[in-house]
């Protein structure tokens, strides 16, 4: 990635007819910042997740409200933030468990609140903000000398 290009941003309005838009841009910045396929998947899916839900939960499905990604690149440290406004959201009242936790639990496995363990465990580091009237998720990804 060239110093010009080390801060990129886009702005997309909360339909879910923009995802693509998003991960094209996530996979653009990862392979550009030295990514391999598997790592640049795994970044574009935990941001997927975060702005499907922004647009289910926090906009409640509404796409007049805006998303704001951006991608920052700092020595080994690849940052997407994503800041949207909308329902606040507290990810601690959210329980975070495997697929393989819940089935182990319950004998089955319940759809939904598996994008936040997707998020965390394919980023290195999850970071939810609230400032003024914005959510604010940081999501960081490490490159790995065995990935340069």
């Amino acid at each position: 990635m060239s110093k010009e290009e080390r801060n990129n941003k886009i702005v997309v309005r909360s339909d879910l007819r923009n995802l693509k838009i998003v991960r094209d841009f996530v996979a653009k910045g990862a392979r550009k910042f030295g990514f391999d396929e598997v790592e640049t998947e795994k970044i574009i899916l935990a941001v997927d997740e975060v702005c499907t839900n922004s647009i289910k939960h926090s906009y409640r499905n509404n796409p007049s409200g805006e998303i704001t990604i951006e991608l920052k690149a700092h020595d080994d440290e690849f940052t997407v933030v994503i800041s949207y406004d909308g329902l606040p959201f507290n990810p601690k009242k959210i329980k975070i468990e495997s697929p393989v936790q819940k089935y182990s639990k319950t004998g089955s496995v319940k759809r939904g609140k598996l994008g936040m363990f997707i998020i965390y465990q394919f980023m290195d580091r999850v970071k939810y903000t609230r400032k003024g009237s914005k959510n604010v998720v940081i999501l960081t990804k490490f490159l790995k000398r065995d990935n340069v």
